[in-house]
């Protein structure tokens, strides 16, 4: 099973991903160690249920709190419950490497191609 994304309008390599309530452009970055940060805006939209303050980490090993969540994911087929984090100081809606686990990440500048295949 494949999920195809796209580069955005500023060549980020990205995906539309299916919150159940509201499909959202997430930035694929795998420099994000957690699984969904989303900004205050996009979550405001959605009913979520306080789960705690979480750290993360950035790619470069700054660790962040942030209040965190779990939201209902359609990824590939199945509804999956995934931690979310929600800030005020990000712009765009990340996917980070937990959500790629036990997956193969695709981006291919040249082919214009992004890809997430599920492996096993």
């Amino acid at each position: 099973m494949t999920i195809e994304g796209y580069f955005n309008e500023n060549d980020e390599p990205a995906l539309t991903l299916d919150l159940v309530a509201i499909s959202i452009e997430v930035l694929i970055d795998t420099g994000f160690a957690g699984g969904l940060i989303v900004p205050e805006a996009i979550a405001n939209r959605l009913t979520l249920q306080f789960e705690g303050v979480e750290e993360f980490y950035t790619v470069t090993g700054q660790m962040f709190t942030a209040p965190a969540y779990f939201v209902l994911v359609n990824w590939f087929g199945d509804r999956l419950k995934v931690p979310m984090a929600v800030s005020s100081e990000v712009k765009d809606a990340l996917l980070g490497s937990q959500m790629l686990r036990g997956s193969r990440l695709t981006i291919d500048y040249r082919e214009r191609r992004v890809q997430i295949s599920k492996l096993g």
